[in-house]
């Protein structure tokens, strides 16, 4: 068995026990957002099983240590040992904490996008000391003055879309928590990304709110009445930030380019 294999088996074992604070951290939204021991036993608790409690059971915690398994070992076989692949295990396990709350209680954790804010810009400005100082680039860089414009612009972008929603409809379009999550992408990532992030997120959350309105009309003979369906953005944000940190953006790229060519053939 390789060096590598031993390494990617290594950090799957450290993922699995990891994965149940994952578990342990959705369990502690809405409210306090602190990790308190008692969410360790949700999980046993028969009265929330019996009431249908999103807390209650042990399946979701066995879902949640294979997925951080997962991520860890295959992030070690792609990377190795090396930042990138300890950040490629902590993004997800963010996202997919971000994801399971927004959509049980449409909030975002601040705990996760506020402090996702500072610590993306204090590992950038590190990074950059690490480097000036002769030292070897880590796996995975960000320049300080990209990540400083994707905090900006991630954060005023969505924020310009929350007040005009105001001004023009009178009422909440964009909630503060989806503004912070992307300025925290951004922090971590430049504003490129906050770019592609937007396209993407825009794109599949279109197609999950046309999908959930549909999907209520015909399973519940729910009528849709406009500016009145509140759909989760951060899982779409999670999702476009993701995309491009494993793929880059050479894939959006070329999907734009096939589609400018569509257009034109289509043009008489």
């Amino acid at each position: 068995m390789s060096v590598a294999l031993h390494y990617a088996l290594v950090a799957a074992v450290i993922g699995a026990f990891a994965g149940k604070r994952i578990g342990w951290a959705i369990r502690a939204w809405p409210g306090h957002e602190k990790f308190h021991c008692d969410y360790l036993y949700c999980g046993d608790c028969e009265g929330g099983k019996r009431r249908g409690c999103y807390n209650a059971g042990r399946t979701q915690d066995r879902l949640y240590i294979l997925f951080s398994a997962l991520v860890a070992g295959l992030s070690v076989a792609f990377w190795g040992v090396s930042t990138k692949a300890f950040l490629s295990w902590l993004f997800s396990a963010g996202c997919l904490i971000i994801t399971v709350v927004d959509i049980r209680y449409l909030i975002i954790p601040d705990t996760l996008s506020i402090n996702g804010c500072w610590t993306g810009l204090l590992y950038s400005a590190a990074c950059w000391g690490w480097i000036k100082y002769g030292f070897a680039q880590p796996s995975y860089y960000v320049e300080f003055s990209d990540a400083l414009i994707g905090f900006i612009l991630g954060g005023g972008f969505l924020w310009l879309l929350a007040w005009l929603a105001v001004l023009l409809l009178k009422k909440e379009g964009m909630g503060g928590g989806d503004v912070k999550l992307l300025a925290a992408f951004g922090a971590w990532s430049g504003w490129q990304t906050v770019i592609a992030t937007v396209i993407i997120a825009s794109f599949i959350g279109s197609v999950g709110g046309i999908g959930s309105i549909l999907y209520n009309k015909i399973r519940y003979r729910k009528e849709y009445r406009p500016l009145t369906h509140m759909i989760p953005f951060g899982p779409y944000l999670c999702f476009g930030f993701l995309f491009v940190f494993y793929l880059g953006l050479d894939p959006l790229l070329q999907l734009l380019d096939a589609y400018q060519l569509w257009l034109y053939s289509t043009m008489p």
